[in-house]
């Protein structure tokens, strides 16, 4: 078996219904490993099945390592944490600093942050069937934290 097939067996078990990059149930697509303009056929040992948003970011490379480091190096542990992750980092991009780090010596949060989190849902809008982006998911955080901070009389930098 080649290094195609090993990855599509290790996989298989959720690639009917989950993105083999993020973990999400979506419509998945048939990724080629190997693009078709470079060599690439439709053969299962040049194939990945991905979401929509997974298959625009995948590299599209006439090397087949790359789909594999790239799927190994940016795969989610956990199934539906993918994008709620990738949230979190763009906080700190466009925030320059940890979601939630002021609030260490407010306790546990954890209710709070699901109320206010709820309510921040219904704030936003998926585009194209394709969950939240992380820069959304960033905008919703904020808001959080801002009532959050209101709440405890923490002041935000």
């Amino acid at each position: 078996m080649g290094v195609g097939n090993e990855q599509i067996a290790e996989y298989w078990s959720e690639a009917h219904d989950r993105c083999w990059r993020c973990g999400y149930k979506s419509l998945l697509e048939q990724c080629r490993i190997v693009p078709e303009s470079l060599g690439g056929t439709d053969s299962a040992d040049n194939l990945v099945l991905l979401c929509g948003r997974c298959r625009r970011e995948a590299p599209n490379h006439q090397d087949p390592q790359y789909m594999w480091r790239w799927l190994r190096a940016t795969r989610a542990e956990s199934c539906d944490t993918y994008w709620t992750i990738r949230g979190w980092e763009e906080f700190e991009v466009m925030f320059g600093r940890k979601p939630l780090a002021c609030f260490t010596d407010a306790g546990d949060l954890t209710t709070e942050c699901r109320e206010l989190a709820a309510d921040e849902f219904a704030k936003t809008v998926e585009r194209f069937g394709e969950g939240l982006n992380p820069s959304t998911i960033a905008c919703m955080i904020a808001e959080i934290e801002k009532r959050l901070a209101d709440r405890h009389g923490i002041v935000l930098p």
